[in-house]
């Protein structure tokens, strides 16, 4: 290469890249999450400045090719002027094809609107992940976006529906299953065979009103043009379980264990069994501290099968003594292990009425991990010495074995306290008769300084559905926060608070909860993971991470490894722990792994609703063509968002379903009158509404003619 070339072309991508990640730090920055600008980078590399625009058009291809998506933020200084590109989650796509989606590594940005999209996906579904380059931000509620190309997505299939075509004999229409994907839906098969050309098999299911099948998605010949092929015949949308099954499928939730995970949960089962009945000494030579003189106790529902958490307390002369024993889940899940690659995909476990999608397998889950009474289990441990005030004068957290002396429901815990004794027999009546007062009056304690600090809680809103024998609903009904919740609850805060003031002393890069404050562009932030320290508003904490929960949250298993490497072997208690060497911070790993979480938590909340929405549909077809009540909650553009109130699920009223402003009545089957625009008063007003119809397979009810309930 001649000289004069050598001084224009630009350094290797795979070089620069290097030094971006920190893996060649450029000398004198010291750290590898400093800004970096081109002379930074150049610098690095031993190259001269004068390769500076050259390296500017690498980066700027770079960037739009998608390299440069897992730095850390604000790791480029804004001086060199590269396009602003990220990585778009599709959340909708409207019954016009507009896609609507978010950033997930961005969460205090506006939602986003797809323009166009990407040459090579021109049909994209919920979920699909876009390389996207976004336009300078305008004010706009809506940050405006140009797809680049189709990064990754779920299989290119759709759970379809078959409905009743407008006219007779008119095939069954179909429809996704995914109440994201409001776009018509065009059947391969009802195309001219030169149109579709889709090699259409004679064997594909022919669909009745009322099935459900999965369908291929087949290349779109024009942007937002959505042709599908059934393929498979899934069932009835009415069936037993289909809610369930459509709930996972349409967010490509992963419900299967791989077969290496499933041995090496076989394998923690056989050596959890094989524990029992230790010597102490055997513990301690272990470094583990013997705590299975304690009676801890276990509080769930009574539905739940994973037990993380137990908790024991004792009085002092100037307080209390709370010991929150957790399951020591990374004891049994090495990182690296299929256990935990397959539970970092997951993320989170997943509740749905009848079912659960464990993160891990149930011989964890249900049995090696879990705190059975009866059964001796590792465990972490946080010791709180709290004074009367509720405030801790002493801290401690060891490695440990506990045995738990009894499995209780919240009800249980609450009509003890109430002063009603539960019948003799009971699992209760192995436990200490001061224990639950001891807990009650130290989580009360706990309680006044959380409400001193300025803690806020949010009100559980959420609505439990009871299934017959059939398992199909029967009932829907509001949770009851009894006060045994929050006694449960303000121990979890306390050994939560701890364990992040923990990561943040030693310096460890672990995986923090934070929750923003509340502002005009951000009405209602939610709490989310964070590799970068900050407040959590709601508790009012300076610094707060999940970590009692670990059988059933990734991030929880993270926070545990980290902290185990602090727990001294057989710690006699009281004793405080030796503050380690410095750990150095992977921010960039840790950044990209409280991303994925929040994906996957937010995944988990979506399709629980997404399965009591279906399940409501189905409860409610008997009553289509009558009245049912609803609670008026936001107003838009478009009409009102209600909640249904006897189901708890959402639903919408447009304002053409309201009576006419000019007529100021409604001429309706059912009669009435409502004004057409008002401002609800977040879920006072009440309306009556006809049910116009369900569709139990997108999990939607129909209303029209609202009228003020009397």
């Amino acid at each position: 290469m001649a000289h004069g070339a050598e001084r224009t072309a630009p350094p290797p991508a795979a070089a620069v890249l290097a030094v971006l990640r920190g893996q060649s730090s450029p000398p004198g920055t010291g750290a590898d999450d400093m800004p970096l600008g081109l002379s930074d980078i150049l610098r690095a590399l031993g190259l001269p400045v004068s390769r500076k625009a050259a390296l500017k058009a690498l980066l700027h291809d770079m960037a739009l090719a998608g390299a440069l998506l897992d730095l850390p933020p604000n790791r480029l200084k804004a001086s060199i002027g590269l396009p602003e590109v990220a990585c778009l989650r599709v959340s909708t796509v409207a019954a016009d094809g507009t896609v609507h989606g978010f950033l997930p590594d961005a969460p205090h940005t506006p939602r986003v609107i797809l323009l166009t999209p990407p040459p090579d996906a021109p049909a994209l579904l919920p979920m699909d992940r876009v390389l996207v380059r976004l336009r300078p931000p305008s004010g706009q509620r809506l940050r405006e976006a140009r797809g680049l190309r189709l990064l990754d997505g779920p299989p290119r299939q759709l759970a379809v529906a078959a409905l009743s075509g407008t006219e007779q004999p008119t095939p069954a229409m179909l429809v996704a299953c995914d109440p994201r994907l409001a776009v018509a839906l065009h059947d391969a098969a009802s195309l001219p065979a030169a149109a579709a050309d889709t090699g259409q098999d004679s064997a594909a299911p022919v669909l009745e009103p009322g099935d459900v099948a999965l369908a291929d998605l087949l290349p779109a010949g024009q942007a937002g043009t959505y042709t599908v092929r059934p393929h498979t015949l899934l069932g009835r949308a009415a069936a037993t379980g289909m809610a369930q099954r459509l709930s996972l499928l349409t967010h490509d939730a992963p419900t299967a264990f791989w077969p290496a995970s499933l041995v090496e949960g076989e394998q923690a089962r056989q050596a959890a069994m094989a524990m029992q009945g230790r010597s102490g000494q055997d513990w301690q030579a272990d470094g583990r501290e013997d705590l299975r003189h304690l009676p801890f106790l276990t509080m769930d529902d009574a539905t739940a099968h994973d037990f993380d958490d137990a908790l024991w307390a004792e009085t002092l002369a100037d307080g209390w003594r709370l010991v929150i024993a957790i399951a020591d889940v990374g004891h049994y899940v090495p990182e690296g292990s299929a256990l935990d690659r397959q539970a970092r995909q997951r993320g989170t476990s997943i509740y749905l009425p009848g079912q659960v999608v464990p993160m891990l397998p149930p011989d964890l889950s249900e049995n090696a991990c879990s705190l059975l009474p009866g059964q001796d289990r590792l465990c972490l441990f946080v010791e709180l010495h709290l004074r009367a005030d509720g405030t801790p004068h002493s801290t401690r957290l060891g490695r440990g074995v506990m045995r738990s002396k009894a499995r209780l429901t919240y009800e249980d815990v609450q009509t003890t306290l109430d002063g009603t004794a539960l019948p003799a027999g009971h699992a209760i009546h192995a436990l200490p008769a001061d224990l639950l007062p001891t807990l009650q009056a130290a989580g009360s304690a706990l309680a006044g300084a959380d409400a001193r600090r300025g803690a806020s809680r949010q009100e559980d809103a959420a609505w439990h559905v009871t299934l017959n024998d059939a398992g199909l609903p029967v009932a829907f009904t509001q949770r009851t926060r009894l006060p045994a919740h929050d006694m449960v609850a303000v121990c979890m805060i306390a050994a939560n608070a701890h364990a992040a003031a923990m990561l943040h002393d030693h310096g460890l890069a672990g995986l923090f909860r934070t929750h923003a404050r509340a502002s005009a562009a951000t009405p209602r932030p939610t709490a989310r993971y964070s590799a970068t320290q900050a407040p959590h508003a709601g508790l009012a904490l300076p610094l707060y991470t999940h970590f009692t929960s670990p059988i059933r949250r990734y991030a929880d298993l993270v926070n545990h490894r980290l902290l185990n490497g602090l727990c001294e072997p057989a710690n006699p208690p009281g004793a405080a722990l030796p503050a380690p060497p410095a750990v150095a911070r992977p921010q960039q790993d840790m950044a990209t792994l409280a991303a994925h979480l929040n994906v996957t938590e937010r995944r988990a909340d979506q399709i629980g609703q997404d399965c009591q929405n279906r399940l409501a549909a189905l409860y409610l077809t008997p009553e289509t063509g009558g009245r049912v009540s609803v609670h008026a909650m936001t107003a838009t553009r478009n009409g009102l968002r209600v909640r249904l109130t006897k189901t708890g699920t959402p639903s919408f009223l447009p304002w053409s379903a309201f009576p006419s402003h000019k007529n100021g009545a409604d001429d309706s089957l059912h009669g009435g009158a409502a004004p057409r625009r008002f401002t609800p008063d977040g879920g006072g007003t009440v309306l009556s509404a006809v049910l116009l119809a369900t569709c139990p397979a997108r999990g939607i009810v129909v209303l029209a003619s609202p009228i003020h309930a009397c």
